[in-house]
């Protein structure tokens, strides 16, 4: 199978394609309407963040339990032979080229992708909170809070026509204040993770009398670049058990920090 390309359908080559693409997607008459040109008991997943890692393992996870699944990431996305333009979260351009490209309603979409300093060249104590650059501070901010805030927003009318549609901000327990406050040594990402567990606070709030289910969940400790080696999970173990634990989320879990394997994560 190719990097980046998973689904139902054939897998082909994804080769990349450049954000200043227009692509259109067709308006939403309504949800019954858009659901019927596909087969509705299959779900449509998106995950960004999928060109390694634990992204990978976690569109090769949802695949594997049935379902039409949208690998997006930099580098090119695809679904099956079905493909769309490469998604820099980072970049709102790119997000909304990337949102416009999807024609079906999206059952469950997980915010995955995420950096820390070192992608910036920030290492050992520059990454502190008496060291860390503002440029590279808000740049992690950019990617790993608003990057996500701004896709669900822009996916909002495929979320809208999926019933019962889930939003999974992928954070870090870095992100809990009686964690990270003893925890961490980039004071960005910690800080990033923050912010992206009080969106997922707000965004539920405001999602949940349309039915959506929105959480943050922390993957567990994984053996990625970011995770090192010595990590306790494996991204396949890891991604196993957010399918698991996704697959499971009702309206009443909406706006909970979980853990992996379903159980709650202290804020």
């Amino acid at each position: 199978m190719v990097p980046g390309c998973f689904g139902n359908g054939p897998p082909l080559g994804c080769p990349a394609r450049h954000a200043s693409t227009e692509y259109r997607a067709p308006a939403i008459a309504s949800p019954d309407a858009e659901r019927r040109a596909y087969d509705a008991a299959v779900t449509y997943v998106v995950v960004t963040g999928a060109r390694r890692g634990l992204g990978v393992s976690l569109a090769e996870q949802f695949e594997a339990a049935g379902a039409d699944v949208l690998a997006a990431a930099r580098s090119g996305s695809a679904c099956g032979s079905q493909v769309h333009p490469p998604l820099d979260i980072g970049d709102e351009a790119s997000i909304k080229v990337f949102a416009a490209s999807i024609e079906r309603p999206v059952d469950v979409l997980v915010n995955n992708a995420a950096i820390d300093a070192r992608v910036l060249g920030a290492h050992g104590d520059e990454r502190g909170p008496l060291k860390l650059s503002p440029d590279n501070f808000l740049a992690q901010t950019r990617v790993n809070a608003v990057g996500p805030m701004l896709l669900t927003r822009a996916l909002l009318p495929r979320l809208e026509a999926a019933p019962g549609a889930k939003v999974v901000n992928i954070t870090s327990q870095l992100g809990s204040m009686w964690y990270g406050a003893e925890h961490g040594r980039d004071m960005g990402y910690n800080a990033s993770k923050a912010a992206l567990n009080a969106v997922t606070v707000r965004t539920a709030g405001v999602l949940r009398p349309k039915g959506i289910v929105v959480v943050a969940l922390h993957p567990g400790w994984v053996r990625t670049d970011m995770g090192g080696s010595s990590a306790a999970l494996g991204p396949d173990e890891a991604a196993a058990a957010i399918v698991g634990t996704v697959s499971g989320l009702t309206i009443d879990d909406t706006g909970r920090f979980l853990r992996w394997d379903g159980t709650d994560h202290p804020w």
